[in-house]
């Protein structure tokens, strides 16, 4: 997908739901952000594999997310479906910890032949009210994943690599959820809202925020482009401002 790709599609929603622009609004002063469900559904056409998957359906089912599709799992076409619960969200500097709970988990096979797969799934063999439990004893299960049992499976985004080490990452999630975090995810109507805390542990741990993500690392960049000759002037600069009497002699 491309940017203006994504654009257009917004444009031409807004023009066919002009009152979303009030919902926004009225969303903006209860400290919520609604996303359209259409959103999610266009998305699912323009990312999926149309050779793989096929009749995506993502609806609400409050507080949930229906979600189905028609999938081909080990050469067996399978008609895929489970209701998703959001039950609690953590996001500070160190983690970005999702809770979830699929109900209603369903897999149908629709090929006539018979698969091995399908012989699971037709016989009941297979306890899809666990998945959680499955998730747990897949090969090569991704780092993200913390935690899987019964209907549950728990993710932690910042076990990905690639946020892990980056510092930038780190930095913003640490000064953005000082500030605001967000408190909870739920469907209602054909939206998907999210709901959001200001100053979730108040304006002095804000503060030391905004001091450790912010001022440091602007600083220790400064540091770095700045001459050999100023950057000892400058420690004693700091050092006299923290109070450092050595600095003062």
């Amino acid at each position: 997908m491309r940017p203006g790709e994504v654009l257009s599609a917004a444009r031409h929603y807004l023009r066919s739901h002009p009152e979303e622009l009030s919902r926004v609004l009225r969303n903006a002063i209860g400290m919520r952000f609604g996303v359209p469900l259409a959103a999610f559904r266009w998305l699912a056409v323009q990312m999926a594999d149309s050779d793989a998957v096929e009749d995506v359906e993502i609806g609400a089912v409050p507080p949930g997310l229906r979600m189905a599709a028609t999938i081909d799992l080990m050469r067996t076409r399978v008609r895929a479906g489970a209701v998703l619960y959001i039950d609690r969200i953590q996001l500070t500097g160190d983690e970005m910890r999702l809770e979830l709970r699929l109900e209603d988990v369903s897999m149908i096979p629709i090929d006539t032949g018979k698969s091995q797969i399908s012989a699971l799934l037709v016989t009941r063999s297979l306890d899809l009210s666990r998945p959680g439990d499955l998730v747990q004893h897949l090969p090569d299960m991704p780092d993200m994943i913390v935690d899987s049992h019964g209907n549950r499976v728990v993710l932690d985004l910042l076990r990905v690599p690639k946020l892990a080490k980056d510092p930038l990452v780190r930095h913003a999630l640490g000064l953005m959820t000082s500030l605001m975090t967000l408190d909870g995810i739920e469907t209602e109507g054909d939206h998907l809202d999210l709901h959001f805390k200001p100053l979730p542990e108040g304006l002095v741990a804000a503060a030391d925020a905004i001091g450790d993500h912010l001022v440091v690392p602007m600083l220790h960049q400064a540091r770095k482009r700045m001459p050999k000759a100023l950057r000892g002037g400058m420690r004693r600069m700091l050092s006299m401002i923290a109070g450092d009497e050595r600095a003062r002699a």
